[in-house]
């Protein structure tokens, strides 16, 4: 976040036009969905796209969090991480997991290490080496290979947006007890 706070604050439910609040729903209680639907036009492409990935995905659940968190340690990102955490836990992984994901830790089992690895180069160089597809290919299918690209290129900017704009985290704690129970997924 910005030293002088929100650059792009979240939008008061009150204050929501008609569109707005079609738009971000039962969801008024999340900062992202607030912060974004300043931008209507932008909201009805983007957050379809994040719930297909999300929500949507054909990867393995534990997959699609490592390399999120991973994508998401490289970029310092406070916002999308904090949210993360709480899903990869709702995916399975202990603390000590969502930790080393986050911090490229080799602590990890080996096919966590390839996912984290295709993330680091996907985040440095836009591009998974031949090594790592071939070692993905291995599990996955070609449209899950392109989900993977699809899902760390998203939350890359996830990351630009969230920091870009000084997206601050929920306020209070039954904010996320309410987010938790809008979640359908894990």
């Amino acid at each position: 976040m910005s030293e002088n706070g929100p650059r792009v604050p979240p939008l008061a439910p009150e204050q929501f036009t008609k569109e707005q609040a079609k738009l971000v729903g039962d969801w008024t209680h999340l900062v992202f969905s607030r912060v974004i639907v300043r931008h209507p036009e932008m909201y009805r492409i983007f957050v379809p796209f994040i719930e297909q990935l999300i929500a949507g995905s054909i990867l393995p659940p534990r997959d699609r969090e490592v390399l999120v968190l991973r994508t998401l340690g490289l970029s310092d990102e406070t916002y999308e991480t904090h949210h993360h955490e709480m899903i990869a836990s709702n995916a399975g992984m202990n603390e000590a997991d969502i930790k080393a994901a986050v911090n490229g830790s080799d602590a990890l089992p080996p096919w966590d290490q390839t996912l984290m690895r295709a993330a680091e180069e996907l985040v440095r160089d836009q591009l998974v080496s031949d090594a790592t597809w071939q070692a993905l290919a291995e599990r996955y299918s070609e449209k899950q290979l392109m989900e993977v690209v699809f899902l760390v290129g998203c939350y890359n900017t996830m990351a630009m947006l969230t920091k870009s704009f000084g997206m601050p985290l929920e306020g209070a704690a039954d904010d996320f007890d309410r987010i938790e129970k809008l979640r359908t997924y894990t």
